[in-house]
């Protein structure tokens, strides 16, 4: 397995006097020796678009029942398009490497990395503001493609919800006069969405979380942020300066201490420098 290149995924390095590197050891799992990473994707997106094609069979059901399926029908098109849109942003951004120029610099250590920003396997050069590396899309998150990551997510509940509690309305509704086949249908499809509704809706929680805080999942990761109270004195401990068992014992009662943040301005603040601070400027280093 040749180095991993920078750029999009899979992209090639265009610098031509880039220095040679040595072959990457390959220590990824498998499955029956092929790499099982192109696999996350792949059974994401095709779930998505079989779950989109039950619009159809949604759609006859409940157009049976109601004589219209025109609104509901373009509602769930376009939160899949939605969805599905965020995905592939996503997958194919680029997350926010370093500038070429600033990644010599750092090497030839003339300048140190900016703040938040961290070097990851995928990538030659480090991530501005990187968040972590989602086997689902296989790409890295980061400053570039970390609110359509969110996008995704929040599309990801709004679709298993939504699918489910339609399907939980069709399934009785149309037993007495549908199909076997149709009534099948439904149930699978109510269960697929029950199971992604439980499966993405922990994640939602936890990265909008990750937003109110100001928090980045590799500072979460680290426990940079995080504390106990001293069982005899009371004070505030970081966890990591526990000894292993305590850190293990108490690990149910770690709180978040905003005052170890640096970045943690209040939620709301937090929010709206998340969503609304321009990305696309060659001067933003993601230190917010």
């Amino acid at each position: 397995l040749e180095a991993v290149t920078e750029g999009a995924p899979g992209g090639a390095d265009s610098e031509a006097n880039a220095a040679p590197q040595a072959p990457r050891k390959y220590d990824h799992p498998t499955i029956c020796g092929v790499d099982k990473r192109p696999f996350f994707p792949a059974v994401l997106i095709l779930s998505l678009l079989w779950s989109m094609c039950m619009m159809g069979l949604q759609g006859m059901v409940v157009t049976q029942l109601c004589g219209s399926a025109r609104r509901c029908m373009m509602f769930f098109f376009l939160m899949y398009v939605f969805t599905i849109g965020s995905a592939v942003n996503t997958a194919l951004a680029n997350p926010g490497l370093l500038p070429q120029e600033q990644f010599q610099k750092w090497q030839a250590k003339e300048r140190s990395l900016p703040l938040r920003c961290s070097k990851h396997w995928l990538y030659r050069r480090p991530v501005l503001r990187f968040h972590q590396y989602c086997r689902w899309v296989t790409n890295s998150v980061g400053l570039h493609n970390h609110r359509s990551y969110m996008c995704m997510l929040a599309g990801f509940v709004g679709i298993a919800v939504t699918d489910a509690f339609l399907d939980l309305i069709l399934i009785p509704a149309h037993f007495m006069n549908g199909t076997w086949t149709a009534e099948l249908f439904l149930l699978v499809h109510f269960l697929y969405s029950c199971y992604f509704a439980w499966y993405s809706t922990p994640l939602l929680r936890m990265h909008a979380a990750f937003v109110a805080r100001n928090e980045l999942a590799q500072e979460w990761k680290k426990d940079e942020f995080w504390v106990v109270y001293n069982e005899l004195t009371g004070e505030k401990v970081s966890v990591n300066d526990l000894p292993t068992e305590e850190y293990n014992r108490r690990f149910d009662e770690f709180i978040y201490d905003p005052s170890r943040n640096q970045f943690d301005k209040g939620w709301v603040q937090n929010c709206l420098s998340f969503w609304f601070t321009d990305r696309s400027d060659p001067d933003e280093w993601g230190e917010f």
